[in-house]
This record gives structure tokens, C-alpha cells and sequence, in this order.
């Protein structure tokens, strides 16, 4: 009987421990940071040290752990193999698999994909870094056509045969590198997507990205640049000739990173030889998912975008880009990583009217946009942030907030945090509409 030890016992976890059930092994759970648990063979807290005490075949590790972690670094020292969740899904899989990866755009881009191929009487699930394991989409769907993924470089960090049919990287900029230690880690990392591909693959590259491709599938890429692509993103259309040509406009997916989900999307139903008709139809009603240049009101002329998946600077980029003119104020804030807000002085110089910045690490953004003129507005919370914003603001303005950090506290993720956003917004809107003399 193979004996495997898995490590963490959230989300991912529990779905591997099902899943290795299901293969008869030996199962051993380690979690530092949970107390207890009713299942058999489980050690948390400080029991977790008795990892050491074992022999283990394999070992399960949930993307929330580090490689750099004591327990990872002595089963690697001892040549014990460790592999993802993401990993194990694939081995369960019995259907061809559709990956996605990117700094940002992956969720945006699985979802769509997912819709498509439905509407083209496929048996699709979306999963992975989606929030649905692939372990648990394997369990719990027979007879798939396609298993849509959305693989994050920590679970990429750890595959052996992982081997999609297609696969692509939406883009690749700063982000995650407390965690990868370097861009180049990170990048090396992302690009595990392809190394197991051969010839029979797809390989979709934004050719705008700096890295070389020295894969076995076959090549497509999409460009903002080069109007001969197999996908060109031109300033208000998507153009596909790969195998024929179509022109897609006037989508309701809104803001300047969608082109490239879209082009991604295209390109996998050409590949899998989906219905045009059908598959533009979907695209041009596939709509923001929440958090994402979300529109969520308007106060007396001022409307408000809630973009809270921005964690990084390249995602904030893309949500300046995603709006024509100068009449932003721009809400900032989050878990610093690192990487200068200096750099993009100029794009917020000619994008926006106003920068307000929020939260613990707001001291390391003021610093970086010392340049900036006016001079960015600090504020305590985000409820300090929404009104300061509009304080500044005029008719005819918007109000973006994104981010550029991870969440901090008191929001666990991006989620809480534009849930917040949107409360706060929604209880200014009713203080301003309703208060006599304002």
C-alpha cells in the first residue's frame, strides 16, 4: 500500500485526501496551522513535527506551502517525491486538459472558456486555482470532454507528468515574489506549464511576453502588435485568423487585459473546433466577473469601478488602460511587494486626476509616488478612501479602485476586501442622496 503524506488540510487538501481514498493509500495529513481533526492519521499544530517520524512514498502539497518549507526541504533532501494537488488531478483525469496561467486574466479567461465550450454541448468543468480542486472535478464528473484549469504558479511548482492539451500564459509580470524569491523563479515556474507537452499540444504565447518558447506543441500566439498573429488585439476589436479569420467588437467583457482573455478563448475553441457562431455569441455576452472593473454605481455624476483582483502593478495598468481621457481618481492600497509604484508616475500623471492611498503599507506608495503631482490623499481605511475620492472627484469622473497589493487586514482576500469596497460605496450613496444640505 502507497503511503502519502499530505501537507495543508484546506480547500485542496481535503480534496486530495478524498481523492487518494479512492486509490487505496496510506494516508498521513500534516497541518501547523489547524488544532484538530476527526480524521484518522492526522497531526496539527505542534504534532505536525512528527512528519520526521514517518517513511512516506509520496508526498501531497497544497499550493498554500512554501517549497522553502522544513518539511518540503527534507523530503526533497531524502528524494522523496512531491507533487501538487494540480498534479494529482491530472493523473485522475481521463479527459484532454485546457490550462490556463498568467499574472492576471487566468480566473476571467477559464470561466469564458468554460462557458464556450457548454454552449457548444461539451461536458466542461471549470477548475484548479478556480476554487473548485481538480481532484474534486475528476470525483465528481464522469465522461468529461474537457477539464478547464486555472493553474497558479504554486501549484505549478510542484508537477511531474501534468501534461495539457492545450496550454497558455496570459501574460507574465512582477507579482509573488516573496514567495518565488526572484522574477526569474517566478517565470521559470509559470513556464512548468509546457514542459511535458509534445507535439500532438497547443501552446498559446502572448508574444509580447520576454520569454523564449523551446516547447514540443504547437505554437499560437496572440499580439498587440502584429496584425499577421493568430490573434491580433487592435485598440477596439479582436482579430482571429488562425485557420479563418473573425472579427470580434463591441463585448461586454470590459477593460484592457480582456482582450487577451478573449483571444485565449477564441483560440482554444478554433483548436478544439467548436462552433464559430456559437462561440462568438458567448463571447460577446460574457460579462465581468465580480471584483474584476466591476461598475457598481454612481454618486451624483461619479461612478464607481471596484477592480479589488488588482494585487499587482501590471494589474493596475491594465485597469488605467481599460478607460479612455484623464478623469480617474485612483484608489491604491494593500500589502506592498515590493515593486516601485515609481515606475508608473507618468501613466498616472496622464490618466488620472487624483490618487488616494489606503492601508498599513501606504507609507512604501506615498514614498514612490513622491514625483506624482498632486500629491496622492492618504486615508485610514477604505471607507476613508471612498470619500476622500469623491471629495476630489468632479461629474464626469471615475472612481477605480485598484488596489495594486494583496489584501491586508481585516479582509482575507481580494474577495472581502471588494465586498468592503462596495459596502462602503453603497453606504456613502445613501448618506450623500439622503442628507439634507449636501
Amino acid at each position: 500500500m502507497k503511503r502519502v503524506a499530505i501537507l495543508g488540510y484546506g480547500v485542496s487538501g481535503k480534496a486530495a485526501y478524498r481523492a487518494l481514498q479512492t486509490q487505496g493509500c496510506d494516508i498521513y495529513v500534516f497541518d501547523e496551522g489547524l488544532k484538530k481533526s476527526n480524521i484518522d492519521k492526522s497531526f496539527f499544530g505542534k504534532d505536525a513535527k512528527k512528519f520526521y517520524d514517518f517513511e512516506f512514498d509520496e508526498i501531497v502539497v497544497s499550493p498554500g506551502i512554501k517549497k522553502s518549507h522544513p518539511f518540503i526541504v527534507y523530503a526533497l533532501n531524502k528524494n522523496i517525491p512531491v507533487i501538487s494537488e494540480l498534479e494529482l488531478g491530472f493523473r485522475l483525469s481521463k479527459c484532454p486538459v485546457v490550462a490556463i496561467t498568467g499574472t492576471n486574466g487566468k480566473t476571467t479567461t477559464v470561466s469564458l472558456i468554460e462557458k464556450i465550450m457548454k454552449a457548444n454541448n461539451k461536458k466542461a468543468v471549470a477548475c484548479g486555482n478556480y476554487g473548485y480542486p481538480i481532484t474534486q472535478a475528476v470525483l465528481e464528473n464522469d465522461n468529461l470532454d474537457y477539464l478547464i484549469v486555472e493553474a497558479s504558479s504554486y501549484q505549478l511548482e510542484f508537477i511531474d507528468t501534468f501534461k495539457p492539451f492545450i496550454a497558455s500564459i496570459l501574460n507574465i509580470g512582477f507579482d509573488h515574489l516573496k514567495w518565488h524569491g526572484s522574477l526569474d523563479e517566478y517565470k521559470k515556474t509559470k513556464l512548468n506549464i509546457f514542459k511535458n507537452q509534445d507535439k500532438d499540444c497547443f501552446f498559446i504565447k502572448n508574444s509580447e511576453d520576454d520569454y523564449s518558447y523551446n516547447g514540443k506543441a504547437t505554437l499560437l500566439e496572440f499580439s498587440r502588435n502584429r496584425e499577421n498573429s493568430d490573434c491580433f488585439l487592435g485598440i477596439d476589436k479582436v482579430v482571429v485568423n488562425y485557420k479563418s479569420k473573425d472579427i470580434i467588437k463591441n463585448v461586454r467583457l470590459f477593460g484592457y487585459g480582456n482582450a487577451e482573455n478573449i483571444a485565449v478563448s477564441m483560440l482554444v475553441s478554433r483548436i478544439c473546433n467548436l462552433n464559430g457562431k456559437i462561440t462568438k455569441e458567448v463571447v460577446e455576452k460574457m460579462e465581468n466577473l465580480p471584483h474584476r472593473l466591476e461598475f457598481i454605481g454612481e454618486i451624483d455624476g461619479v461612478k464607481y469601478y471596484n477592480d479589488s483582483k488588482s494585487t499587482n502593478i501590471d494589474s493596475v495598468v491594465n485597469a488605467l488602460n481599460s478607460f479612455e481621457g484623464n478623469n480617474i481618481v485612483l484608489i491604491l492600497g494593500g500589502k506592498y511587494k515590493g515593486e516601485s509604484f515609481s515606475k508608473i508616475v507618468d501613466l498616472l500623471k496622464e490618466k488620472t486626476r487624483a490618487v488616494v492611498v489606503y492601508g498599513e503599507d501606504k507609507k512604501y506608495l506615498m514614498n514612490d509616488l513622491e514625483k506624482l503631482i498632486p500629491i496622492p490623499l492618504p486615508a485610514v481605511n477604505i471607507k476613508g478612501a471612498v470619500v476622500a475620492a469623491f471629495e476630489v472627484a468632479a461629474k464626469g469622473d471615475i472612481v477605480l479602485f485598484s488596489p495594486g497589493g494583496a489584501s491586508c487586514k481585516p479582509y482575507k482576500n481580494f474577495e472581502e476586501r471588494g465586498e468592503a469596497f462596495k459596502k462602503e460605496f453603497e453606504a456613502y450613496k445613501d448618506y450623500y442622496e439622503n442628507t439634507p444640505g449636501i
